[in-house]
Formats: structure tokens, sequence, C-alpha cells
């Protein structure tokens, strides 16, 4: 019986393959014996559970080590025993036969059980005897059906023992077995940051940024246990834009606590100084902090402790705790007076960490000469593009500074350089004292910022152009104001284009930004992010591509974010292959560390994945999408990440999701006054309609969406015409056919498939409505091979239902069968259940069959059915004449009345009608 697998597995996929190939080498006869072995916490087990998923119906056997082995002689191998069929294994170890004697006989056992996955999880705490018999058994499976996988930890110390207590392993001889040729082993590590970012949506964390998954990893290694407790433990918002350790969850550290009580009090004082300096500390260092000429004895316990080890290469001279888990439990234990303590004591020794160590000293008071050092540390990172880091600094320059000029310029930016890494909660704090500061182009600026995130547009523009015309005039401003001021008032403007949908905008105040130029990366991405949008929806895509060649280089001019508008608008033109690894691309790069201040990359991903039909995907990304954009307060973002995330849950028929992601995108649209979010959600309401097959409400959608959008890319949406669609559908044929024919006239000059399918599918739903059915079909002949050629199943399968009406009413039943069939796949296949469930109401509605052969088929005599197979093979008359030992005049007469039964005319028509579904 295989276990539940748990929702919480991610990634992995090298590792199942792995597993995968081992059992197929097993299934031929060939045992296999695989180590898989990793750190506790890690997911090995998991990983397991998930492989005995892959192959349901294969028996399996599980047994499971304990750490008090001692007292449980045979247990591993009784619990083997109670799961085997033959009694034969039961009565030896009955007996206290000895290991070889229990190995040879196991061993017969499994060999003649067939085909057997047999695990042993915790196989480092396995009690001696039933380890030991095991391994001879091993050696011993050489043309058995037998895959045994020993699930096990590296060399590990019992929770709580005692220092000095001798690890539980392996034997060696697993080693050994493992390097065999039936032997593999499987390391398995911790999760990528990109996977964190799916465990977090999977554990409902959906507020996890990629440089917060960043994060989480340099503190857990991927550890999935390790990281599932600091999700649930710690704010989103320190994982995401904190500094420092992250403090050691509750329900790991308990071993950490026994281990570091068990040593002398002197070496507890030391292990704690060493916290302070960090994971990695060297001894000369730690000697300075504590004041003492010699700290060997101290460190020696605390190595064999388990709590630091030597770092190779220094000649004894550098340590580091080691794992995060204990550097952060140990840090956090010694409490906050004693931490500051030795902070302070630390700055005065001077080094790299001097002006770390002074603001975590500092305890919230002012210190001007400490806020001019981090201030120009601020600087220093930004310089760099490590935004999250310089946000931290200027942060802490303006809190360290008292009243004064100096306190408003480090407020003003600390202010932007957390608006700039994302953070909006934090600077939103400043936002009073920033209004209440003396006017003047830097401060305006800053303010409109402020608003513009909290989606007041229109306040944000009047301070942005205020800003803009002051700094023009050459007033007085502050000497410490950026000297590319204008640069960055133009960007945000050009952002504004973007939020409004004003193409015109965005071209006009994203090129002079361009133009003025800056020294900040950041400065330069949002304008040509916004540049290059704003080429696309004026109809110059192939321009904005060509501009944006080099985005996914490191050191282009365009930056990450102009990576993310490259995907954005490979998606607009039908490129979903190249848009998906642009936005992948830019996500992953995120949370290696590289800047990203595009927040909808996640969002566009997910109408990517959409579009492509892997709805699980793209319910991943927009969850993120809007968990980051909430958790982070980007209020101006919200409508239109809601209607993506409405998209895939509307298809999948989660009404209840999908309307209240539309609610949500329809109540926050007017309050931020964005003519992007008033289109999407309409377009959130138009995938609710779609899918429910609700064409006067498609209509009401549809009279929003074709009011409000002039864009001359009609690739930026899949509902096409969708007034014309709508009124199709509602019988109204002549003011479809008027509305189908504005909108041709505009997208037809750019040749986008994706716009050209939903005109074709729109003119067989008007040929239709007029009962010109054979018009109808030939038009979805069309639609579909655009569909085909851009990768769009959903929309295929949407097609074939249009088809099989029309098919249907030419009473051709078994071509209208088959591409119901066809799209009822698809539907399947994709996860599209509301789709799959008009499917099955025109299945109901025309007497179709969907649950097997076609009907008609079914009609067929024996002899036919022998033609018929035949003919699909591509034999002549002749040739299935010879094969029968009939005449060609009698297979001519059968293959006649397989034509009249299954209203087709040759036979092209009948391979086609009798191809598979997803053909």
């Amino acid at each position: 019986m295989h276990g539940r697998t748990s929702p919480l597995f991610v990634g992995r996929a090298r590792e199942l393959e792995f597993l995968g190939e081992a059992w197929a080498a097993a299934r031929r006869r060939d045992a296999r014996i695989v180590g898989v072995r990793g750190m506790p916490g890690i997911g090995k087990t998991e990983l397991v559970e998930r492989f005995l998923h892959t192959v349901p119906g294969v028996p399996a056997v599980r047994a499971f080590g304990d750490e008090d082995a001692l007292t449980h002689p045979w247990g591993v191998l009784n619990q083997i025993a109670e799961q085997l069929p033959a009694p034969a294994l039961a009565r030896t170890l009955a007996g206290q036969a000895e290991a070889a004697f229990v190995g040879q006989a196991l061993a017969a056992e499994l060999g003649a059980a067939g085909e057997l996955i047999v695990v042993v999880d915790d196989a480092h705490c396995g009690d001696r005897q039933s380890m030991t018999a095991l391994r001879l058994a091993a050696r011993r499976l050489r043309n058995a059906q037998v895959l045994l996988l020993i699930v096990h930890q590296a060399a590990a110390r019992p929770v709580g023992a005692e220092p000095g207590t001798p690890p539980m392993e392996l034997h060696e001889g697993w080693t050994r077995l493992f390097g065999s040729a039936q032997g593999r082993l499987i390391q398995v590590d911790g999760l990528t940051p990109d996977d964190l970012v799916r465990l977090a949506v999977a554990t409902g964390h959906d507020g996890l940024t990629p440089s917060g998954a960043r994060r989480l990893h340099e503190h857990t290694d991927g550890n999935v246990l390790h990281a599932i407790l600091l999700l649930d433990q710690v704010e989103m918002h320190s994982i995401n834009f904190g500094n420092g350790p992250l403090p050691a969850p509750r329900g790991m550290t308990q071993a950490v606590v026994t281990r570091l009580a068990s040593c002398r009090r002197r070496t507890r004082e030391v292990v704690c100084a060493a916290a302070v300096l960090g994971r990695r500390f060297g001894l000369a260092d730690l000697r300075a902090l504590c004041d003492v000429a010699d700290v060997t004895e101290p460190v020696a316990e605390a190595v064999d402790a388990g709590l630091i080890k030597e770092i190779p290469g220094t000649a004894g001279q550098e340590f580091a705790f080691t794992t995060l888990l204990v550097w952060d439990r140990i840090y956090y234990d010694s409490g906050v007076e004693r931490r500051r303590a030795l902070h302070r004591d630390a700055a005065r020794l001077g080094g790299p960490g001097a002006l770390w160590h002074g603001i975590a000293a500092s305890g919230g008071g002012t210190d001007g000469e400490l806020a001019a050092l981090a201030e120009h540390e601020a600087r220093t990172q930004l310089s760099r593009g490590r935004l999250p880091l310089a946000a931290v600094y200027a942060r802490h320059a303006a809190e360290l500074t008292p009243p004064g000029p100096d306190r408003v310029a480090r407020l003003l930016t600390a202010a932007e350089t957390l608006l700039v890494s994302g953070d909006a909660t934090v600077a939103r704090r400043y936002e009073s004292e920033i209004l209440a500061a003396p006017r003047g182009p830097w401060r305006d600026y800053v303010a409109g910022y402020q608003a513009l995130i909290a989606g007041r547009v229109a306040e944000a523009r009047r301070l942005f152009v205020q800003a803009l015309e002051a700094s023009g005039k050459g007033g007085v401003e502050s000497p410490r104001a950026p000297a590319d001021l204008r640069a960055r008032i133009a960007a945000q403007l050009a952002i504004i284009g973007v939020v409004e949908v004003s193409y015109p905008e965005m071209v006009e105040y994203g090129t002079a930004a361009v133009a003025a130029g800056s020294r900040e990366p950041w400065v330069g991405a949002f304008a040509w992010f916004a540049r290059s949008l704003g080429w696309a929806l004026a109809g110059r895509a192939e321009e904005a591509l060509a501009s944006l060649a080099d985005a996914d280089l490191p050191g282009s001019a365009a930056g990450l974010d102009g990576l993310v508008a490259r995907g954005m608008i490979r998606l607009w033109t039908d490129d979903l292959e190249g848009a998906s690894a642009d936005l992948r691309g830019s996500v992953s790069r995120a949370t290696r560390g590289e800047a990203l201040r595009v927040g909808q990359a996640l969002g566009f991903l997910g109408e990517v994945e959409y579009r492509r039909g892997r709805l699980d995907d793209a319910v991943r990304f927009t969850r993120l999408a809007v968990g980051d954009a909430e958790e982070n307060e980007r209020v101006w973002d919200y409508a239109v990440l809601h209607s993506l995330a409405c998209y895939p849950r509307a298809a999948r028929g989660e009404w209840e999701t999908a309307r209240e992601h539309a609610r949500q995108a329809a109540e926050w649209a007017p309050i931020v006054e964005s003519r992007a979010g008033i289109l999407y959600a309409a377009g959130a309401r138009a995938m609710i309609a779609q899918a429910r097959d609700d064409a006067r409400r498609l209509l009401t959608a549809a009279e929003t969406i074709e009011s409000h959008y002039d864009s001359l890319e009609p690739g930026t949406h899949l509902f096409g015409p969708v007034r014309a669609d709508a009124l199709s559908r509602l019988g109204r044929a002549g003011e479809a056919e008027e509305s189908l024919a504005a909108f041709t006239g505009r997208v037809a000059p750019s040749g986008r498939r994706s716009a050209l399918m939903s005109v074709a599918r729109v003119r067989a739903q008007i040929a239709a409505a007029l009962r010109d059915h054979a018009r109808a079909v030939g038009d979805c002949e069309e639609a579909r091979d655009l569909a085909r050629q851009v990768g769009l199943p959903i929309e295929a399968g949407r097609i074939d239902l249009v088809a099989t009406r029309s098919l249907h009413a030419r009473r051709r039943y078994a071509e209208a069968e088959r591409l119901l069939r066809r799209a009822l796949v698809a539907f399947n296949r994709t996860g599209a259940a509301a789709y799959a469930e008009l499917a099955l109401r025109t299945a109901a509605e025309l007497k179709l069959s969907v649950d097997g052969p076609n009907a008609a088929f079914g009609t067929l005599t024996g002899a036919e059915r022998e033609v018929v197979a035949m003919v699909c093979e591509g034999l002549t008359s002749r040739r299935i004449a010879e094969r029968r030992s009939v005449s060609i005049s009698t297979v001519e007469t059968q293959l006649n009345r397989v034509y009249a039964k299954l209203n087709v005319t040759n036979r092209i028509e009948l391979r086609a009608v009798l191809s598979e579904p997803g053909d």
C-alpha cells in the first residue's frame, strides 16, 4: 500500500527521473539498490512517497528504523516480514538465526515475490541485525524484480545525545553496494529558491517574493521542514525585506539547546559571542571580543558538541556554526541586552562588520556619525544593484538621524529606496513626515511615488508634473537631491502611462528618461520597461523587441525589468515559449539576488501558462503575484493581478474563488483610478461569463473592454472581437457582423495569429447563427489551425465545440462526435473543468457519445471493422482483398456501407473520423 502523496511536494524532477530509471531496470529483472541520503527535514521521505505515487499498482513494503534500535533486535526485518506473503522469513526470525541465514532467506523470498519495491526509512537508525541481513540479501538480488530503497542520513547524532556519543550511520558495506553496478546513491539536497517559492504557495504563504525566497534559502539551505516552520512562524515582511539572521523556528531547535546546555558556562559565553560575529568567524576576532588570550578549550568543547566546525584550509584559525539553524538559535537565545553589549564591543574592534555591529548596538537612539556611515553604505549597495540591502541601510540612516535638514534628506532617500526595492509597507511609515517637509522637486517626487504605489494615481501625476516643471526652472533645491532627478520623475510618469494604458505617455516619458540618463540602473530600467510596452501597444511590437534583443544578457541597459517587458511583449505577439523563458528567467534571476521591481512578472507568467493550458502553474504564479502585491501593499497592482488570477480559476470551474478575484478587481480598479485595472477587471468578468457560456454577461463585459481599449496590439488578450462574440451567441448576427468587421479592420495589419484565430471562430459562430454550417466548419478549421500554431489547447477545444454543433447540423454525426471527444480530451488534459462541463452538456444536448469508441462505429459488423482497420493501416482495396481472401468488389461494397454508416465519403474522411481525439 503506497503512502499518501503530500501536497507540499515540489521540485525534485531529476531525483524522480533517477528513481524511475532504477525501477525500469528492476522490472527487467535487474534488481537495484538505491540509497536516498539527506539531512533531516530535507524531504527524503516525501520524495519516495511521490515516486511510489508514480508507479500505482506496484506492491510496496515499508519499514522504519528506530533510534532505540538496541532494544529492538530484528525490528526492521520483522516489519518487512509482516508485509511479505510467504511466512518463511517470519519463521527464520523467530528462530533467532544468524544474519547470514536470515539474509539468504530474505533474498529468496524477495526474488520470488515478483515486482516489488522495498523501502527502509531512517535506515541509519535500523537495528544492526536487520540491516546486516538486509545488506547480505541485497548482494544476492541479481535477477529479481526488486527495487530496494535505503532512506538515510549521513552520520547523525541522536537527538539530545551527550557530546561524544557515536553518530548513527549506515555500515560502510552499504556505501560499497551503492557504488556497485546494481547500486545508486541519490543525494537529496535542499530546494532551490525557485522551489521554495512553490513550497510557499503550497503551504498558503502567497506573499514570498523572489528576493525573500533567496533569503529563506540562505537561512535554511532549502531544508523543507525548516523553511515551512519559518514561513509559519515569521512575518513574511521580515523574510522578504529583513537583514541578519532569521529566528530559529520553534520545534526544530531543542537539540541545539540541549547541546549548548551540556557545555560548561565559559564555553556557552564564548559560543554566544561567536554568534554575534556571524555564522563564520575568526579566532582572533573571537579572542578580542571575549577579551581573553586563549579560547582553545571552549572552542574544542563546542566542536565536540556539534555546535561549530573548523573551516578547512584556515590552519584552525576560522570556524563556523555547523548550520544556520544552530547559529540562529544561539544568537536569539542570548537575550537582547547581552546581544547589544556584544555588538557594541564588536563595533569597537573595527573591520568590515563594524557598521552593522554599531547599528545593532544602537537600540533605537540617534547617532549622526553612524547615520552618515549607514547612508554611505546605502549608496554603495544601491550602485551595486543590491536594492534590498541598500533599503535596509537607508532606513537605518534615516532613523539614526536627529531632526533637521539631514533627516529630511535621509528620509527622502530611505522612502524612495524602500519603494524601489518593493517595501511599500515600511516606506508608508514615513509618508506623513515627508508631506510635512518643505516643498521642492525632490520632496514632491518622493511624495508622488508614495501616492502612486498607494493607488492615488491622479495625486501622483500632479506631484510628478509639479516636480518636473520646478526642476526645469532651476529653482533652489537641496544640494543632496539626486543629480538625475529629472530622469527619475520622467520614469515614474512613464509608469503612470502604463497604469492608465496611455501608450503615447509611455513612449514620451520613457524616451525622455532614457535620454536624460542616470547612473542608477533601476531608473533606466523603469524607463526601458515603460517605453517598450508603449511601443508594443502602439503597434510597434517588432521595434520594441528589437530594442530588447540583449535584455537577457547581464549588464543590459534595460535591466531585469527589460526582460520582463520582453516576456510580456512576446506573450502578446504569440511567442509563448519565448515569453515563458523570459518571465521565468527574470523570476529565477531575482531569486539569485538581482533586482526585480516589476511585480507583474509573476502575474503575466501566470497568463502565459494559462494560454499554454498549464492551469496548475497558472494558479501558482498568479497566487504568488497577488500575495506579493498584498503583502507589500502595492495597491495599484491589485486590479490587474486579481484579474489574471481569475483566468485559470474560471477555466477550472472554481467559481467561488474566480468570482472573489473578479470582485476584488472590480472593487480596486475605480479606487486606484487605473484604466488598466478597469480593463482587466472587465476581462475577469468576461472570462467567467465565457467559461459559463453566459452570452449576456459576456456582452456586458465586452462593452467595457471595447469602449476603454484602443491599443493597436490585439494580442494583449485572447478575447479578440469579444463584443461580436457575445452578439453572435445571442443570435444577433447582423450586429455581430458589423462589430466583427470593425475589429478585423484594426487587427488585420498586425497579422497576430491569436487575434486572427478569434476572428475566425467568431466568424464561424456568425455563420452558424445564419445557418451556413458549411462555412462555419471551414472557419473553425482555419481557427483551429491557428490555435495549434500558437499553442493554445483550451482555445482549440473551444473551437471544436463550435464546429461540433455545425457538423451535427449537417448530419455528420460521427465527425461531430469525434471533435467533441477531442475537445473533451483537451479540456481534461489541461484541467479546464468548466469547459469540460460545457462539452458534456453539448454531448447530452446533441445526443453524442464521448465515453469510448464513436457510437456510429459500434454499428459496424465484424467484417466491416476489419476493412476499416486495414484502411487505417493505409492498405489499398487490392491488398485488403488479398489479405482477407475476398474479391475487390466485396471490399468496395463493405467500404460503401461503412461510408454510409459513418457519414463520410472517402478514405481520408474515414481515417479522420476514427483517429485519436488528440490528433
